[in-house]
């Protein structure tokens, strides 16, 4: 052989390099696929279900608020607007008797869709807040409590199994009321107090792991948009980067208003002792177990709640 001849091909090589190829492409379809779990039936919805009570309710509504907080608007302005909205205030009550569940449309449309809906279940929060402020007003603080807990409710139910955008304005809606209430905390007498510890602990309980809301986000993903495009989307460096942030900052959100609301449940606790023992707490001391059975962690930091003893 002359030194300016090519070697012979291959086979073997040849091969080699057309199976890896194979591989290859068959670990990205893989990658694009395996999150969403493809194929898996739609989860039964609850019959009656609340989400729909609450959707009916926005749709009743009629104004809106460019208030941050209702506790800003005078009394009279409070009564019409409750009073032009209690009809979507009885839906949102009846949609609170049952389970909920948001509907899934799995197209790539979906949540542009939604933001009308999400748009509206925001007033319906800031509505249930305004009724609190008005109790308040008016000398009422059992039924201020309970419209508080209505909205901090709302915002849990109507983003149950939702995506990730449902379940941020979910948070949203709960901070309305859980904020109010705070403000409301040190104002309560014994039997309010107990009575809004016992709730905020229950609450505390019941909402959604973030894994559901990113679960649901990536059968959506799944099942709205093509192969090719989610492999795309999957195998680019830039855009695997933007959804880790994004789940990131996600995740963040819950934690932080989880922190909110055990932020609420140690004031309560400690105001509870300084009404039932005519002083402050000075420490968790004071509160575990005979207000709390444990104290409550910071989940963004998995530290001890702050609070100024």
């Amino acid at each position: 052989m002359s030194e300016a001849e090519s070697p012979p091909p291959n086979p073997a090589r040849g091969r080699i390099v057309l199976w890896l190829a194979g591989l290859g492409v068959s670990l990205l379809l893989l990658l694009a696929w395996w999150p969403a779990g493809k194929g898996h039936a739609r989860p039964a919805l609850p019959n009656p279900n609340g989400f729909d009570y609450f959707v009916k309710a926005g749709d009743a509504m009629s104004g809106m608020w460019t208030n941050a907080s209702p506790r800003t608007l005078p009394a009279h302005d409070l009564q019409a607007y409750l009073s032009a909205n209690s009809p979507s205030l009885e839906l949102v009550r009846e949609g609170l008797r049952h389970k909920s569940h948001t509907h899934m449309d799995y197209d790539a449309t979906y949540i542009a869709r939604s933001m009308t809906n999400l748009g509206a279940l925001k007033r319906l929060g800031v509505l249930l807040a305004g009724e609190g402020c008005l109790a308040e007003l008016e000398g009422k603080p059992a039924a201020a409590l309970e419209s508080y807990f209505d909205g901090m409710r709302l915002g849990q139910e109507c983003s149950r199994g939702g995506v990730v955008m449902e379940r941020l304005m979910g948070l949203a809606i709960e901070l309305v009321s859980l904020r109010e209430l705070r403000i409301m905390v040190p104002k309560l007498d014994v039997l309010a107090t107990r009575r809004c510890l016992e709730r905020l602990l229950q609450l505390d309980g019941s909402h959604d792991s973030p894994t559901v809301n990113l679960a649901a986000e990536d059968e959506w993903i799944s099942r709205a948009f093509p192969l090719a495009q989610r492999v795309i989307t999957r195998i680019s460096p830039v855009t695997r980067k933007d959804m880790r942030d994004t789940r990131d900052r996600f995740s963040n959100k819950v934690e932080s208003t989880q922190a909110e609301r055990r932020r609420a449940i140690v004031e309560a606790a400690a105001r509870l002792f300084e009404l039932e023992k005519g002083r402050r707490p000075k420490s968790y001391t004071d509160l575990v177990p005979a207000y709390l059975k444990v104290i409550p962690l910071d989940p963004t930091t998995g530290k001890e709640i702050a609070h100024p003893f």
